[in-house]
């Protein structure tokens, strides 16, 4: 069974088209099986999918300069969030039917071992140390954070994905029943409060300042939107109207735009600016758009659809940037969101 928020517009998204910025579906890459949760290793050579049809879960491993899978690795029921670790070397893929975690040597792609977690689980992320794994499990609304010694935390509710604060030590994990996001210090794994949202909340990632969260929300059935959050006093500061059936959420590593895939009827990638806070581009995509995880470059977007693929939305725009010496912003911690159980 899937999940998915399908609704009418609330209103009309700002289209605010930069004349030179263009985006365009340059791959289209087929797995077996329902496609869903997606990552990209830090030296952005490899993309990561969860895939395949009930009682075979796959994961499949992409190279991002031929477009196409070179290896395919069995792992638990039903998988969805996937994640890697900051070294590259290991990839943690949540397997929503069976409730566990698959850890894959990205070396030898095999399973290295397999861990129990909550009821359900969808999101998972590593944290920026590479010392911890944090699962948000959809079921049973617990957050199980993997470390030498296993915690598992009921925050309650429906949790749905998490993000985790570029310094390691905090998660915001979405809770799409109490429209909040929990907040929990991960030393300690503890419940330190709630932001409320306007709607109910699916995915979210954090800015590389740990300042702003994005987060794609529904309101009822009836409208897609993107909540801008202040990540220190934990208000809304801007809401975006956006198509309906908004989903999984990853804010390019430069910093200037967002990408939020849409499911059905929307079926597509909705570009925001995040200096601007508009709308600048909307690429139709294959149906059922689920997560998505941009490269660290920020030149492609990896979008998995639950109609077996992965599309590549790339930014297809020529710049000639002027010289300059300042250092390149780091990677995004990203969430993967990505969805939405089965």
């Amino acid at each position: 069974m899937t999940v998915a928020a399908t609704a009418t517009v609330l209103c009309a998204p700002v289209v605010s088209s930069a004349p030179t910025d263009t985006y365009a579906v340059t791959a289209t890459i087929p797995v077996t099986g329902t496609a869903e949760g997606i990552a990209i290793s830090p030296d952005g050579a490899r993309a990561y999918v969860t895939h395949g049809d009930e009682g075979a879960g796959q994961l499949s491993v992409i190279d991002t300069t031929t477009k196409s899978v070179v290896s395919t690795i069995p792992v638990g029921d039903f998988p969805v969030g996937v994640s890697v670790s900051p070294d590259g070397g290991t990839v943690y893929a949540g397997s929503n039917g069976d409730d566990t975690v698959s850890v894959i040597n990205t070396a030898t792609n095999n399973v290295a071992a397999v861990i129990p977690v909550g009821d359900g689980p969808l999101g998972v992320t590593v944290t920026p140390d590479g010392a911890k794994v944090l699962v948000a499990s959809q079921f049973d609304g617990h957050l199980t954070i993997i470390d030498t010694v296993t915690n598992t935390l009921a925050l309650g509710g429906t949790t749905m994905f998490l993000a985790v604060s570029p310094d390691g030590r905090t998660a915001y994990v979405t809770d799409s029943s109490s429209n909040s996001i929990a907040t929990v210090d991960i030393a300690t794994a503890a419940l330190t409060g709630r932001i409320p949202t306007l709607a109910s909340p699916l995915a979210v990632d954090i800015t590389d300042d740990g300042r702003t969260l994005y987060v794609t929300e529904t309101n009822g059935f009836t409208a897609g939107q993107v909540s801008i959050i202040d990540a220190t006093s934990h208000t809304v500061t801007a809401t975006i109207p956006v198509a309906e059936a908004a989903g999984g959420i990853d804010i390019a590593p430069d910093g200037h735009t967002a990408y939020i895939a849409h499911s059905t009827p929307t079926n597509a990638v909705t570009v925001l600016d995040t200096a601007t806070r508009t709308v600048t581009a909307t690429v139709p995509i294959t149906e059922n758009g689920q997560l998505i995880a941009v490269t660290p470059n920020s030149a492609d977007a990896y979008v998995t659809s639950q109609y077996d693929t992965v599309s590549v939305v790339s930014n297809t725009s020529t710049h000639t940037e002027p010289p300059t010496t300042t250092p390149p912003i780091p990677p995004a911690t990203g969430s993967l969101g990505t969805i939405f159980g089965s």
